[in-house]
């Protein structure tokens, strides 16, 4: 009987892809495909590096198999290919010899398997039936990173810096990234990129019973090829109702099926604000350089554990405004990053629909450098692992 890779609601993803460098292994891997009846299985010539190459500009699989038999840093090769692949992404390495220092290794990372040559049917069959079917199906810690974006105050620009980030990390970084605007009434991110909202996140918000894959999918606005946003405008007279267990389990589910879920958040404070800022990886805070902005800074409860804050400040050069210096006094500390005021990227766009760093320019530099921060890439960092940068640890 023929497998069909599930489409099960946490992942989403399909079909196999193997890259392997030797006609022997190709052979192997096309025949345990045969022998199962394997769809979407599709086998090329190259190694991980190709692997790398090809994500940048194509959705992931659910299973890759890549070659890293002639690879000499494969550790930072894997690092380098998770930052191309979608989290529920399942890696098999094959490799040139029993290396169990190797396959402890690539398992902490999050690897699924390790194998080496040369390959047999049976083993082949055995990863791919392991690996493809429902009930073999193993359940993976790997998640995407959360990132909160709110306003010190209302009026600062969050709704765009969330936008830009979202739109720069889908583009220029290749990742597959979703957008969430929680103000299902007054929210812009819909009209920030261009398309046109549903009623599918308000309706996901009032009732967690109701969150499953089909509404998820009724629900997700495609903005480009990795971009996808939930949004809703519902007229103006209704009531938001925004239910803490909605949120948890909507943030749980996107979170394994993206490698960033931005949060546009609106300044409340009820529960479910509470639980997005608690599980968040990364909090983006932004503020405009006031005496009123640094007051409401100050105000924003500290950050808990290992949890990292990102202080923004948006408008930077507005005529009436704070200088650099006396902000960063009032605030008595320096924002992480800041992004200049102008006028024509950020409101000219949002009326065509284009975010502000695609304007190039000043904007572009300070989103660069924003993505770079809430990346863990800023700075001189450790390198991490595979899954610890998926996880945001």
């Amino acid at each position: 009987m023929p497998v069909t890779l599930p489409q099960a609601d946490e992942s989403r993803l399909t079909g196999v892809h193997a890259y392997v460098l030797d006609a022997e292994s190709e052979q192997t891997l096309r025949r345990a495909a045969a022998n199962l009846g394997l769809r979407s299985f599709e086998v090329r010539k190259g190694d991980i590096r190709t692997a790398e190459k090809d994500l940048k500009s194509n959705r992931s699989p659910a299973v890759l198999f890549v070659d890293v038999t002639k690879t000499d840093m494969i550790a930072d090769a894997m690092q380098e290919l998770s930052q191309v692949c979608e989290p529920q992404l399942r890696v098999i390495a094959i490799g040139r010899e029993n290396d169990v220092g190797l396959y402890r290794e690539l398992i902490a990372m999050g690897v699924t398997d390790y194998v080496f040559k040369p390959l047999t049917t049976e083993l082949v069959e055995k990863l791919l039936a392991r690996n493809t079917s429902a009930t073999g199906a193993v359940e993976t810690k790997r998640q995407g990173k959360l990132v909160v974006v709110s306003g010190a105050r209302g009026g600062v620009g969050a709704s765009s810096i969330a936008c830009n980030i979202a739109s720069y990390l889908a583009e220029k970084a290749a990742r597959r990234v979703v957008l969430v605007d929680l103000d299902t009434v007054n929210g812009a991110q819909a009209l920030m990129l261009n398309v046109k909202p549903n009623a599918g996140l308000a309706e996901a918000l009032e009732n967690p019973s109701r969150i499953d894959d089909l509404l998820l999918e009724r629900a997700t606005i495609s903005a480009s090829e990795r971009l996808d946003l939930l949004a809703s405008e519902m007229p103006l007279d209704s009531a938001q109702v925004v239910i803490a267990a909605a949120v948890s389990t909507l943030i749980e589910r996107l979170r394994k099926s993206y490698y960033y879920v931005i949060v546009d958040m609106p300044r409340v404070h009820d529960e479910a604000a509470r639980w997005l800022l608690g599980a968040a990886n990364l909090r983006l805070l932004v503020s405009e350089a006031t005496l009123v902005g640094a007051r409401d800074v100050a105000r924003v409860p500290a950050s808990s554990g290992n949890q990292r804050t990102i202080l923004v400040h948006n408008k930077a050069g507005r005529p009436g405004d704070l200088s650099d210096a006396d902000f960063a006094t009032a605030l008595r500390r320096a924002p992480d990053v800041v992004v200049p005021y102008n006028t024509k990227a950020f409101g000219g766009g949002i009326n065509v629909g284009k975010p502000a760093w695609q304007g190039g320019g000043a904007v572009e530099t300070a989103i660069a450098r924003l993505v770079t921060e809430l990346s863990g890439q800023g700075g001189t960092k450790a390198k991490t692992g595979l899954m610890q940068r998926l996880l945001g640890r």
